[in-house]
């Protein structure tokens, strides 16, 4: 456990030194340059691999309820009587 926090300890770290070195390209270069642009899409691509290495592991292990049954199930349970 205590390596999968390191790990995402040091992604972390890269991914906000990609950040700064993407403002610094666009204080000097511009926003719309290609060196600028071509960072911005590496840190897209950073903070992707990041999202599914990391954030993907919390959804799973959450449990999915049908929206539609929760739904019905309140509806049912609190709807008036003469709304049946």
């Amino acid at each position: 456990m205590y390596g999968r926090n390191k790990e995402k300890a040091l992604f972390l770290i890269r991914i906000q030194e990609k950040r700064e070195k993407m403002c610094l390209f666009g204080r000097v270069y511009g926003l719309n340059s290609h060196k600028t642009i071509q960072c911005s899409q590496e840190l897209d691509s950073l903070l992707n691999e990041y999202y599914l290495l990391f954030q993907s592991i919390n959804k799973k292990k959450s449990v999915a309820a049908p929206r539609m049954a929760v739904a019905h199930s309140y509806v049912r349970q609190y709807s008036l009587p003469y709304a049946k």
